[in-house]
C-alpha cells in the first residue's frame, strides 16, 4: 500500500497541475475545483486497484466498458460539442466553450487522471512525466501565455517526488512533499515572463518556424484571387455586373505552347447576385503523399482511364512557366488538370477539393513556377469523339458531381429554362450540348465593357439573356454555367487570366487579360473548358476561328417565345418579358457573406492545430535526445571511471544479445553463456574472451583496463553489424525507453 500511495500522489499532482494548466489556456479555471475533486477520485480508485493484478484488470474493464457505454448514449454528441467549442475558442469565437465548460473539465479531468496514473508507473521512469510536464510549460511560454504557467507548478512537484521516490525509496512521503513544492515553486518564480532576444537567433528561428508552418500548419486566412482585382466588379464585390474599367497594369509572364486559361479561383453557387464557393472544403499540401488520392480526384489525373487517356494526343502534357511581374493573391494561376508543379523560390503550394491552388502567402514580384498539363479547350478536334468514347467507363466521382454542381436558386425563370432547351435542341451528347450553349451565347449576344448598371432585385443572368444580351467575361460565363446545368451539365465558374503566347511562345498577361469562363464535366473524362464569351470582341483575344464540325442545328438559335411549350415542366412562375424582381426571395446577399478576398476555407477553424504539431516536434526531438543520449558511446563518455566505461559496453553487448534473440539465462554464468553463443557461429567475433573479463571483474574483483574496453566496444560494433535494420531499431528503442534495471547485464 505503501507503494500505492506514492504512485497515487505523483499522479494526482502530475494530472492537476497539467489539468490547471490546459484549463488556464482555455479561461476555464472557475471549473478548476471540480476538475480537481475528479481528479482526487480517479486518483484515489486506480491507486486502490492497482495494488493486485485482479484488481487491474478489473478496473481495465470497467473503464472500457463505461467509456463504450458513454459514448453509445450520446458521449458521441457531446464529444463533438466539445471539440467544436475548443476549436472556435482557439481561433478567437468564445461564445461556444462557455457554454460547455461543465463538461470538458469532467472529461478533461477524467482522461488526464487516467492517463497520468499510467505514465507515473514505476516501471516508466521519470522520463514521461518529466517530458510532458516540461513541454506543456514551454508551450505555454511560446504561446504568450505566461499567466497559466504557476499553474503547472504541482506537475513540476509531482515529477520532483517522482526523482526523489525513484532514488530513495525509503524517504517518507511527508518529508519529501514539502521539499517538492517548495522547488517547483522557486522554479516557476524564477521563469522570467519575457526571454532574452538574440537578434540573429531569433531571425533564424522565425525563419524555420514560418517554414514549419507553412508546409504543415497553414490553417490561416489566405487573400482569394477575385476580377475584382482587375475592375470586373464595379459594383461591389457581392454584385456581378456594371460598367467594367480593366487596367492594363502587368500581372505575369507566361511561356506556354498553345492559348492556355489560367484558374485563379472556382466558384460553384449562384445566388443570383453572383458566385460563391461553397465546396472548396479543407486544404491539403500539395507534396504530401498523404494527399495522393484527394489531389487525383481535384485535377482528373486518373481520367481519361487507360488506354483512352494514353493513346490521345489531345491528353498529351504541356509545360507552362509563369514569371510574376506584379504582387496579387494567394492564388496561384494554373491550367485545370495539373499533372507536375514546381513551385520556384520558398513557394508552399496547397491545393483544396475546389481544385484550387494557392501558396502560404501573397504572390509577389519574381516568384516562379512551373507546371505540366494537357491543354484541352472545348472545340479541339478529336475531343467530342474521345468524350463519347469515355461516357462508358468507371467514374465513382460523378453522382457526386452531378449533385454538387447542377444545383440552381429557385427563382429562376420559366423562361430562362426554355431558352437553354432552344438553344441545344438537336444536340445528342453532353458535348454537343454543351458546345451548342457555347455557340447560342457568343454568337447571340453582344460583347461591350460598357453596361448598364445591373439592377439589384433583378437575377443576373436572367436580365443579360432575356433583356440586355449584351455585357462581358462574367456575363458570358455566369450565363454558360448556368444554362448547362438548366439542361443537366455539371458546370462551374472560374475567374482568372488567358494568356495567349506570340510565336516564341511567351504570353504578356496584364489587367486586360483578366478572364471568367465555364467548366463542363463529361463522365469518364472530367472537366473541360468552354468559353462562351465572343473571340472576335474579347480584349484579350484576336479572331480565331476554333470551331469543329456541329451537330445538326439551325444556325441561329431562335428567339425565346414568350409563352412555354405544352409538355415542359414548369420549374418557375408564368414569365414575363422583364425577369420580375425576386419579390418573394429575402434580400438576395450571398450566402454566406465572406469577402472573396478573405474567404476561409473549414479548417481554418483549426486554429490551435499548430499546437499539437508543435507538440508531436517536441515529442519527437525529445525521442531523439532520449536515444542519442542513451547510446553506448555516450554513457561510455559520461562515466567517471574505466569501470563505468567497460560496464556500457558490455551492457550494450548484452542489449544487443537480447535483440538477437540470445538472452543470458538467469543461472548460466558469464563463460558459460558466451560459449553457447560462440557456439551458434552468427557473429563475426569470438564473445569468450569477453565471458572471461566478466568472470574475472565480478568473481576476482579485478578493475578492468583500456584494453579490455576497447575490446568490449570493438566486439558490439561487430556484433549489431549482423543485426538486421529492424533489430537495430529495436536496439535502439529498447536501450533509450526501458529502464536499465530490467536489462542489466553485467550482474
Amino acid at each position: 500500500m505503501k507503494e500505492a500511495a506514492r504512485h497515487g500522489a505523483v499522479a494526482f499532482l502530475l494530472s492537476l497541475g497539467l489539468t490547471l494548466g490546459m484549463l488556464g489556456c482555455m479561461e476555464l479555471l472557475a471549473y478548476g475545483w471540480l476538475a480537481a475533486l475528479l481528479l482526487a477520485g480517479v486518483t484515489l480508485v486506480m491507486a486502490l486497484t492497482s495494488v493486485r493484478k485482479l484488481t487491474r484488470l478489473l478496473m481495465a474493464g470497467v473503464l472500457a466498458g463505461g467509456a463504450a457505454l458513454w459514448l453509445l448514449l450520446g458521449g458521441v454528441d457531446t464529444l463533438t460539442e466539445i471539440l467544436r467549442a475548443v476549436t472556435l475558442h482557439f481561433t478567437g469565437l468564445n461564445g461556444a466553450l462557455p457554454m460547455v465548460a461543465r463538461e470538458v473539465a469532467i472529461l478533461l479531468a477524467v482522461l488526464m487522471g487516467v492517463a497520468c496514473f499510467m505514465l507515473t508507473n514505476r516501471g516508466m521512469g521519470v522520463s514521461p512525466a518529466l517530458t510532458i510536464t516540461v513541454l506543456a510549460a514551454v508551450l505555454l511560454w511560446l504561446s504568450d501565455q505566461p499567466r497559466v504557467l504557476p499553474w503547472l507548478a504541482p506537475a513540476f512537484a509531482g515529477v520532483i517526488l517522482q526523482v526523489a521516490f525513484t532514488h530513495h525509496e525509503s524517504l517518507a512521503m511527508r518529508r519529501a512533499l514539502p521539499l517538492a513544492a517548495v522547488v517547483a515553486g522557486l522554479a516557476l518564480l524564477l521563469t522570467p515572463a519575457e526571454g532574452v532576444t538574440i537578434q540573429p537567433m531569433k531571425d533564424a528561428a522565425d525563419k524555420l518556424r514560418d517554414q514549419i508552418f507553412a508546409r504543415f500548419m497553414f490553417t490561416q486566412p489566405r487573400n482569394v484571387f477575385t476580377l475584382a482585382s482587375e475592375g470586373y466588379y464595379p459594383q461591389g464585390q457581392y454584385q456581378l455586373g456594371g460598367k467594367a474599367e480593366p487596367n492594363d497594369d502587368p500581372v505575369m509572364l507566361v511561356k506556354t505552347s498553345r492559348k492556355t486559361y489560367l484558374r485563379g479561383s472556382v466558384k460553384n453557387e449562384y445566388t443570383g447576385r453572383m458566385w460563391v464557393d461553397t465546396l472548396a472544403g479543407r486544404r491539403y499540401l500539395w507534396s504530401s503523399l498523404q494527399w495522393r488520392e484527394e489531389r487525383s480526384a481535384a485535377f482528373n489525373m486518373g481520367l481519361p482511364e487507360g488506354a483512352l487517356g494514353e493513346d490521345s494526343g489531345l491528353t498529351a502534357y504541356q509545360t507552362v512557366s509563369v514569371r510574376m511581374l506584379d504582387s496579387s493573391a494567394s492564388s496561384m494561376f494554373v491550367p485545370q488538370r495539373i499533372r507536375s508543379l514546381n513551385p520556384g523560390g520558398e513557394l508552399v503550394p496547397y491545393f483544396n477539393s475546389g481544385s484550387e491552388v494557392f501558396v502560404t502567402r501573397d504572390l509577389q514580384p519574381e516568384d516562379t513556377y512551373t507546371v505540366t498539363a494537357p491543354l484541352m479547350l472545348a472545340g479541339d478536334a478529336g475531343l467530342s469523339t474521345l468524350i463519347q468514347a469515355c461516357e462508358g467507363t468507371e467514374d465513382p466521382l460523378y453522382p457526386q458531381i452531378l449533385h454538387d454542381y447542377t444545383a440552381l436558386p429557385d427563382h429562376l425563370q420559366e423562361q430562362v429554362f426554355r431558352l437553354a432547351q432552344e438553344a441545344c435542341e438537336g444536340a445528342v451528347t453532353p458535348y454537343d450540348k454543351a458546345f451548342a450553349l457555347q455557340n447560342y451565347l457568343s454568337r447571340n449576344f453582344r460583347y461591350t465593357l460598357d453596361v448598364e448598371p445591373q439592377p439589384e432585385n433583378i437575377d443576373f443572368v436572367s436580365n443579360f439573356l432575356v433583356n440586355t444580351k449584351e455585357g462581358y467575361c462574367t456575363y458570358f460565363a455566369s450565363a454558360m454555367t448556368v444554362l448547362c446545368r438548366m439542361v443537366g451539365l455539371p458546370a462551374r465558374y472560374v475567374e482568372g487570366y488567358l494568356a495567349e503566347p506570340d510565336g516564341d511562345g511567351h504570353a504578356y498577361v496584364t489587367g486586360m487579360h483578366g478572364h471568367a469562363w465555364t467548366e463542363v464535366y463529361f463522365e469518364g473524362f472530367g472537366w473541360l473548358t468552354f468559353d462562351a464569351t465572343p473571340a472576335q470582341n474579347r480584349v484579350s483575344e484576336t479572331p480565331q476561328e476554333m470551331l469543329p464540325p456541329e451537330p445538326e442545328q439551325p444556325e441561329q438559335t431562335p428567339e425565346p417565345s414568350q409563352q412555354p411549350p405544352t409538355d415542359e415542366p414548369t420549374p418557375s412562375p408564368e414569365p414575363e418579358n422583364v425577369p420580375p424582381a425576386m419579390e418573394n426571395e429575402p434580400t438576395p446577399t450571398p450566402e454566406p457573406p465572406i469577402a472573396p478576398d478573405q474567404q476561409p476555407d473549414q479548417d481554418e477553424r483549426m486554429g490551435w492545430s499548430w499546437l499539437w504539431w508543435l507538440l508531436a516536434l517536441l515529442l519527437a526531438a525529445a525521442c531523439g535526445l532520449r536515444i542519442w543520449w542513451t547510446l553506448p558511446e555516450c554513457c561510455a563518455r559520461r562515466a567517471k571511471d574505466e569501470m563505468g566505461r567497460w560496464s556500457a559496453w558490455m551492457q550494450a553487448v548484452g542489449d544487443g544479445l537480447r535483440v538477437a534473440g540470445l538472452p543470458r539465462e538467469a543461472n548460466e554464468s558469464p563463460m558459460a553463456y558466451m560459449r553457447r553463443v560462440d557456439g551458434l557461429r552468427r557473429f563475426p567475433v569470438k564473445l569468450l574472451p569477453l565471458g572471461e573479463c566478466m568472470a574475472l571483474v565480478f568473481y576476482g574483483r579485478v578493475e578492468p583496463e583500456p584494453e579490455e574496453t576497447a575490446m568490449a566496444a570493438e566486439t558490439y560494433r561487430l556484433l549489431t553489424s549482423r543485426l538486421s535494420r529492424w533489430q537495430q531499431l529495436r536496439l535502439l528503442l529498447t536501450r533509450a525507453f526501458i529502464p536499465q534495471k530490467k536489462r542489466l547485464f553485467t550482474k
